[in-house]
């Protein structure tokens, strides 16, 4: 279980978003504060909760506590990298299945797969929510 300490930043139009500080980290990248792919896109340690817990409305400065299970991390690290790794590696199979696998095509399938897997990494993980436990501090 990985346990994230957090500090309200921003709350508008019912959402709230949340600067993170890991106390323990899940991978060396954060602990170095490098961070992974997911961080770097998603903005470095900020994140989109909804503006109210507990029944009570979240106010910026509110010191919340939360609590990320190692599964839920291990289904957003698939979530994120398995479609760009599968879109690289299937496109060009199925050109040679098709016995287009002459010059360049290949190469442009690959770079056509990873885009296109990136795009639904995107779109997979915009629609699914992290798993996570939130407590006030």
């Amino acid at each position: 279980m990985s346990r994230l300490a957090g500090t309200v930043v921003e709350v508008r139009h019912g959402r709230a978003w949340v600067a993170c500080v890991a106390a323990t980290t899940a991978c060396d990248g954060c602990s170095e504060g490098q961070g992974c792919g997911w961080a770097r896109r998603s903005g470095v340690g900020r994140l989109e909760i909804p503006a109210e817990l507990d029944g009570r409305p979240l106010v910026v400065g509110d010191r919340l506590e939360l609590d990320a299970d190692d599964a839920h991390l291990l289904r957003a690290a698939c979530r994120l990298y398995l479609p760009p790794f599968a879109g690289l590696l299937l496109a060009p199979a199925l050109l040679r299945g098709w016995g287009l696998e002459a010059g360049l095509a290949p190469l442009w399938a690959a770079a056509a797969g990873l885009c296109l897997g990136a795009v639904v990494a995107r779109l997979w993980t915009r629609r699914t929510t992290p798993g996570l436990a939130l407590r006030r501090a």
